[in-house]
């Protein structure tokens, strides 16, 4: 590196733009040089509504039938068929667990868990399930450890109703303590880039970021070589990537296209549930690429059934869940939800892409990433938790055993309710719950627990407390 030093790099840089744009970076210089530097880890929380059907998220040469048993077993993925769920996930096998037989345990997730899906506590249900908020939840417990910039970066999408600005919905600090998810994308990208030259809340006549860093980055440039380079190179594609909407809606406002009575918010931006969802998507993908964050919850239904899948179908989301058929379509609710699984689970590996392709230490981003990918509502709409099904992407380094199913004790079908024919799977009563998934977890990021949020005798059972060890490297 050039005789400048890595300490002095961030001095040398204005106090504005550069400094805060590339921090991330120069933090890592910095700490390399001190001896300090450890690679960072990543959590990425992907829920999604409407359960998580066995059909979606079993590999098809096993029907839920055969995977019946008082024995705990594992597949290897290899030779296995994702379903059109997740089949989007197939490049990523090697890096891939999916889990069946995990039990609920205290919380009721019928039509959405609230902040119980991420907390593994009981919330109670209907509105009480966004207010009462007993305890922390994991992503911000993994978050406490990870650090970051921005700590955790929640973000949402809420249904069919694309004015929302932020809701409380998924994730806590602690009991009450709710952190507020960011429902608008142009908001969250105010809120993530607003401080290095973004004119507030004003798409179109916002400025590239870049015209602003443009100084700093070529003093980076002078400074850096190899793969700190190619680092700085992708960290500049992702502050591109994020300005090019911004370039498109200030043509459009040139040419007279938007009104200048327009709100200085483009109303509404993005409209349907689909775009909504890909541009949340884009939003982390370039905070975690930056270096901003280290951890990061989507829930693109808010942990409840609200609003319709629009951009898939204008039907309410209740009605998808229970099977009712969409005339417009001429499609049943359970040939609609796997296009909505799939849409998300689309978004999920484009992100892992660009974690795949961001060079870090040796390997890249997507070597110490993990996403956990699952239903707020366990396996349906209604269910008191007989089966919530997770998949995992991504080993945190080898932290996480990889290339697998993993299938606790089933002994029989779930109760199944009016409009809803699938085989859904009930978990062993003595099965290890969420809770002991969550624990695993937070032994991965190195931040282990004797438990995680269980209460009174349950502290003490070995079957609920974790990690697992089908799980754990």
């Amino acid at each position: 590196m050039h005789p400048i030093g890595r300490r002095t790099l961030l001095k040398s840089l204005s106090a504005g733009a550069g400094a805060l744009a590339f921090a991330p970076l120069l933090n890592k210089l910095e700490a390399q040089e001190k001896g300090t530097y450890k690679t960072p880890k990543r959590v990425v929380f992907v829920l999604f509504g409407n359960g998580f059907h066995e059909k979606g998220s079993i590999p098809t040469e096993l029907e839920a039938p055969k995977l019946e048993g008082t024995e705990t077993r594992t597949y290897a993925l290899d030779h296995l068929t994702l379903p059109f769920d997740i089949e989007p996930f197939a490049p990523w096998k090697e890096r891939l667990t999916i889990i069946h037989g995990l039990r609920a345990g205290a919380v009721h997730p019928d039509h959405g868990a609230g902040f119980g899906a991420l907390s593994a506590v009981n919330v109670g249900v209907g509105d009480d399930k966004r207010r009462n908020i007993p305890a922390e939840t994991i992503d911000a417990a993994i978050a406490r450890k990870l650090g970051g910039i921005f700590p955790l970066l929640n973000l949402g999408v809420d249904p069919g109703q694309p004015n929302t600005k932020a809701i409380r919905c998924s994730s806590a600090w602690g009991p009450g303590q709710p952190l507020a998810a960011q429902c608008r994308p142009e908001l969250a990208y105010e809120s993530l880039f607003g401080g290095i030259g973004a004119t507030k809340n004003d798409f179109a006549l916002r400025k590239n970021l870049l015209d602003l860093l443009g100084d700093d980055v070529k003093e980076l440039r002078s400074q850096l070589r190899g793969t700190e380079l190619t680092q700085l190179d992708y960290q500049i594609e992702a502050f591109e990537s994020l300005s090019r909407r911004d370039a498109q809606l200030a043509k459009m406002f040139d040419k007279g296209e938007l009104s200048k009575a327009a709100p200085k918010l483009p109303s509404p931006f993005p409209v349907k549930f689909t775009d909504t969802v890909t541009s949340q998507f884009d939003i982390a993908a370039s905070a975690i690429v930056t270096g901003l964050t280290n951890a990061v919850t989507i829930t693109t239904e808010l942990c409840t059934v609200r609003g319709n899948y629009t951009g898939i179908s204008d039907m309410g989301t209740h009605g998808v869940g229970h099977n009712e058929k969409d005339a417009k379509l001429g499609l049943s609710g359970l040939e609609i939800l796997p296009k909505v699984r799939r849409h998300v689970a689309e978004q999920t590996a484009a992100l892992l892409k660009r974690l795949s392709e961001m060079p870090e230490d040796g390997g890249t981003m997507l070597d110490n990433t993990l996403v956990v990918f699952t239903s707020d509502s366990a396996n349906r709409q209604h269910t008191h938790g007989e089966n919530w099904p997770f998949v995992l992407l991504g080993n945190l380094g080898g932290r996480i055993k990889t290339n697998q199913l993993v299938v606790y004790p089933i002994s029989k079908d779930s109760p199944t309710y009016e409009g809803t024919p699938n085989r859904l799977m009930t978990a062993a009563a003595n099965n290890p719950t969420i809770n002991a998934l969550y624990n695993t977890l937070l032994h991965a990021v190195g931040a282990p627990r004797d438990h995680f949020n269980l209460i009174g005798a349950d502290q003490k059972n070995p079957s609920l407390t974790g990690p697992l060890r089908e799980l754990l490297s």
